[in-house]
């Protein structure tokens, strides 16, 4: 198929042609990217580029390109820099930097006091904000005595471009968007419009290109072990389910006896417990070695989904919308309920954020009670029971949030999990497939209320995720 008439204005998907089906096969087996299996325009969109810049009209020769032992190396490359999306920004997921700013760094530090060495890896590092912030929370705890110690921050990402940005460190307002002016001032210099964090600061972290498939290989550099941190969050919810659950088991086998690896709010399964310990630092969950030591903290129950917590609303990646068919009939209009009082929504999701999951159940069950109508505090207090394992209440909670508003995404997101991890697979897809319906109906970049940051188009990948091809 040639693009010789057709470089401004991109076609559709050849799925006839045998060259392109070859070059999706070998793109989701090398990357991992399930994402794709499905969004056969959005990928030729990303490949037809790609051709353009190589002055190739057809997908048989860019095959060949992709095949050249001359050529194969950097064309792939740039092809998969050119099909990861980037999105990020700093202290995102604020409750997990609050643990390990209060918690695991300080117990790290004082634990390697007299070796004074760490390693903390950055997976899918993107542009760098989320090892940058690491880099700034360990400068702050240990100031001028960060010389002293040799510490190893690594950001990973299979984005060439998205590792350039990085390494400068120099970023938009908007990867800065959950910093307060004087915080923006403090670590960062104003560049025109753009915001270069400060030299003390960017020293601790570096970057490498790097393809997380390799893991599955056992083809990842000896060098990438023995961490005593490992973050790999919003990375995992666009592979297949199985696959996250091996490189999961990959990523623990990297980490120290006492490391432990964080993930993102939306990518917890109770699979993961197979090949992983799951454990609670101050309410917040991660994951250890099979084998760590007792004394780490106690062994959490692999939870259904995440919990909501205090933070501020973050931006997660956008993806592309799930087509789903048909689309839901429009609800008849229903009476706006009550909003539920700030601070008592508040106190509920910090309960829920520390772990205090009977607090947190109380205080939504009496918002419910005070303010019947309001799906919120429902939703809420089905949080609460979730923690507490009664999924008797939990269910309940999330079906009367439904009740008053069948459209709160998060909501059917959340019981959809809850049903799967407990066996009631049909019922558990029907409710995933509504969120997406509902969330497919919003911009993609759109942040779901109560979604504790993720957007429209992250759930509608997470459910894909889940479902699979089923979706």
């Amino acid at each position: 198929m040639s693009l010789a008439t057709q470089r401004h204005a991109l076609p559709s998907a050849p799925v006839d042609d045998p060259a392109f089906a070859g070059i999706k096969a070998r793109i989701v087996e090398r990357t991992g990217h399930h994402y794709y299996v499905d969004k056969d325009d959005q990928l030729f969109e990303h490949i037809a580029r790609r051709m353009v810049a190589n002055d190739i009209d057809t997908l048989a020769e860019y095959a060949a390109r992709l095949a050249d032992p001359g050529a194969a190396a950097a064309e792939w490359r740039a092809l998969e820099s050119a099909i990861t999306i980037n999105e990020t920004f700093f202290f995102r997921f604020a409750e997990q930097f609050d643990v390990l700013r209060r918690c695991v760094l300080p117990k790290l530090l004082q634990e390697r006091r007299t070796k004074r060495q760490l390693r903390i890896w950055s997976v899918g590092c993107s542009t760098g904000a989320e090892a940058h912030s690491v880099s700034i929370l360990l400068r702050d705890l240990l100031g001028d005595a960060v010389a002293d110690w040799k510490i190893g921050i690594t950001g990973t990402d299979i984005d060439d471009a998205a590792i350039a940005t990085a390494r400068e460190a120099r970023y938009t307002s908007w990867a800065l968007r959950t910093l307060g002016e004087a915080e923006r001032e403090r670590l960062f210099d104003r560049e025109g419009d753009r915001w270069r964090l400060k030299a003390r600061y960017r020293g601790l972290a570096r970057f490498e290109h790097a393809n997380m498939m390799a893991l599955l290989d056992d083809d990842a550099p000896l060098q990438f072990s023995e961490f005593d941190i490992i973050l790999c969050r919003n990375v995992l919810i666009y592979f297949r389910s199985d696959v996250a659950k091996q490189l999961v088991g990959a990523l623990v086998r990297r980490l120290a006896p006492t490391g432990l690896l964080f993930i993102g709010h939306a990518e917890p399964n109770p699979e993961f417990a197979d090949v992983a310990r799951p454990v609670l630092v101050d309410g917040v969950l991660g994951y250890a070695r099979p084998d760590a030591p007792a004394e780490l903290p106690a062994a959490a129950p692999p939870p259904p989904p995440p919990l909501a917590s205090p933070a501020p609303p973050h931006v997660a990646p956008a993806r592309a919308a799930l087509p789903v068919s048909p689309a839901p009939q429009p609800a008849p209009p229903r009476p706006i309920p009550p909003a539920p009082k700030p601070a008592a929504a508040g106190e509920v999701r910090t309960a829920l954020s520390r772990g205090d999951a009977g607090q947190a159940l109380e205080l939504a069950e009496q918002e419910a009670l005070a303010t019947p109508r309001d799906p919120v505090a429902h939703y809420l207090a089905a949080l609460g029971a979730l923690a507490l394992g009664d999924g008797v209440r939990a269910e309940r909670g999330f079906r009367s949030a439904l009740y008053l508003d069948n459209g709160f995404a998060m909501a059917h997101y959340l019981l959809g999990r809850h049903l799967l991890a407990h066996g009631r697979d049909a019922e558990g897809s029907r409710a995933l497939r509504n969120a997406a319906r509902a969330a497919a109906g919003m911009p993609e970049d759109a942040e779901l209320p109560e979604g504790d940051g993720m957007t429209a188009g992250n759930l509608v990948a997470a459910v894909r995720a889940t479902l699979g091809g089923a979706a």
